[in-house]
């Protein structure tokens, strides 16, 4: 069996007690405001106009709760991510696969370089771009979704659901790098892993980007 998750959408429930909760509270709110009315304002027209607002502005907290309920679950299966491209979680897309795959990293330093020392420090270079690159790009991102979390209702998951996949990410490049490094044929292990690493957080910049425009 899958994790809970899968099974139970359990930001649906959330969103719900929470939407439910409030409704409670103006409920309770508005009846103790008819209750003060009846006894403080004396029989006439005011005091008939007075209870029509009252149950109008509850009907409207009524109205507003379902409608911000209905908004967050068209918003969430439809808003991350962009139109129709899912929050990948577990593994990279198939075009941060592709571009990695390519060891455009490493086979960018060993043209520039002459030694292994050089070659290192080439690649080292590299990785710390890529990462800044990256952090930059995920910076901006988790704006955006904290953003959409304000937009959509009182919480749609779009920031926690990059972060989830971010980490996920990070895990999968760690995990990949590493045996593509204990794989290696014709270089230094270490190398292949930094520019591993490199070529993966590029493609992941690329990918993030992509979906912030």
């Amino acid at each position: 069996m899958g994790e809970l998750s899968d099974w139970i959408h359990l930001d649906a429930i959330q969103a719900l007690i929470h939407h439910a909760s409030a409704v409670v509270v103006a409920i309770f709110l508005f009846a103790l405001t008819a209750r003060l009315i009846t006894y403080l304002i004396p029989d006439g027209h005011a005091k008939k106009l007075v209870i029509i607002i009252d149950d109008i502005i509850l009907l409207a907290v009524f109205a507003l709760a379902g409608y911000r309920l209905l908004n967050y679950m068209w918003v969430k299966p439809h808003g991350e991510g962009g139109a129709g491209e899912p929050v990948e979680i577990g593994q990279a897309h198939p075009d941060e696969e592709r571009d990695a795959s390519t060891g455009i990293t490493l086979a960018k330093c060993m043209a520039l370089t002459g030694t292994n020392n050089e070659l290192g420090q080439c690649l080292e270079r590299k990785l710390v771009q890529a990462e800044e690159a990256l952090n930059r790009s995920s910076e901006r991102m988790l704006a955006d979704m904290k953003a959409s979390d304000k937009a959509g209702s009182a919480k749609i998951g779009a920031r926690e659901s990059f972060e989830t996949a971010q980490r996920a990410f990070l895990q999968y490049r760690e995990a990949e790098c590493k045996w593509r490094s204990a794989t290696a044929a014709d270089a230094k292990a270490d190398d292949v892993y930094k520019a591993c690493m490199a070529d993966l957080a590029r493609a992941r910049t690329k990918r993030i980007e992509a979906l912030l425009k």
